[in-house]
C-alpha cells in the first residue's frame, strides 16, 4: 500500500530555540496537541530528550498509536524511525525548523503514514492532512505562548506557571526529588513593653502639666518641672536596670 506523505509549513512568532523546545516536549503534547491523546517516553537520550517515544492519536476516523525513535540535530531538525503500531504500519518524515531572524521561525512538517486498516484513499489523506496541518498549528499557539510568557518574565512580570519542565520530570523518574525554596525566616517579634515605657515617659510631663494648667502659670511651670525630674529618675533606674541583667 505504501506510504501516505503530507507536509505542512507555518511562520512562527517566536525563536527557534522556543520552537525546538516545544515539539520535543512530548509528556505535555495531551495539553497542547488537540490530536494526541496521550504520550510516554519510553527512553532518553543523554541529553534528557525523547529517544522511544509512543504517541496515542485520535487521526479522525480511528485512535491509532504507534512507537518512534527519535533521532536530532537541533535545533534545526528531527527525524524519527518507526518502531511498531496499532493502526499504523509504517511512519517516516521529519521536522524542519527555519531561523527567520528577529525571533521568528519557519516550521516545516512532513509526515509519511501506512494506515493498518482498510480505508478509502481519498478518506485517509484527508484525514491525514487534517491531522497533520493541526498538529503544525497547535505547535504555532504553543511556541508563542512560550516566547510571551519568556518575555514577560525579562521584563520583570510575573510568568505564568509552567508545571515541571523537562528537567524537573526527568530528575523525577531517575529518583531525585527537587524541593521547595525554604519559606524565610519569620520576624522576631519585638519589644514592645520598652517602647511603651519610653513613649509614656515622654509624655509624662506634658500630661502632668496638662493637668496643672487650670492652677496658674507658676502652678503648670513647677508640674512641668516636677515632671521632667520624674522622668528623668525612672529613665534612670530603667537603664541601670537593663546593665545588671
Amino acid at each position: 500500500m505504501g506510504l501516505n506523505w503530507a507536509e505542512h509549513t507555518v511562520e512562527i512568532e517566536a525563536p527557534i530555540e522556543t520552537c525546538f523546545a516545544a515539539i520535543i516536549d512530548y509528556e505535555t503534547f495531551p495539553s497542547w496537541q488537540g490530536a494526541v491523546v496521550d504520550t510516554e517516553v519510553l527512553d532518553w537520550d543523554s541529553k534528557g530528550r525523547g529517544k522511544r517515544v509512543r504517541l496515542f492519536i485520535d487521526a479522525k476516523v480511528r485512535k491509532v498509536d504507534y512507537t518512534l525513535d527519535y533521532r536530532y540535530d537541533e535545533p534545526t531538525r528531527i527525524e524519527w524511525d518507526f518502531v511498531e503500531g496499532n493502526g499504523i504500519n509504517g511512519a517516516d518524515g521529519h521536522y524542519l525548523f527555519e531561523d527567520l531572524g528577529g525571533d521568528r521561525t519557519r516550521a516545516t512538517y512532513k509526515l509519511g503514514l501506512e494506515v493498518g486498516i482498510p480505508l478509502p484513499g481519498p478518506v485517509a489523506r484527508r484525514a491525514h492532512k487534517s491531522t497533520l496541518k493541526g498538529s503544525v498549528d497547535d505547535l504555532k499557539k504553543e511556541s508563542e505562548r512560550r516566547a510571551a510568557s519568556a518575555r514577560e518574565a525579562s521584563n520583570g512580570s510575573p510568568a505564568m506557571p509552567e508545571g515541571n519542565g523537562r528537567e524537573d520530570r526527568l530528575a523525577e523518574k531517575v529518583g531525585i526529588k527537587t524541593e521547595a525554596p525554604a519559606a524565610p525566616p519569620a520576624p522576631e517579634p519585638e519589644n514592645r513593653a520598652q517602647e511603651d515605657s519610653e513613649e509614656s515617659l515622654v509624655e509624662l510631663p506634658v500630661k502632668i502639666a496638662g493637668r496643672a494648667a487650670g492652677l496658674g502659670i507658676g502652678v503648670a511651670r513647677r508640674a512641668v518641672g516636677t515632671g521632667l525630674e520624674v522622668a528623668g529618675a525612672v529613665t534612670d533606674r530603667l537603664r541601670r536596670l537593663a546593665r545588671d541583667r
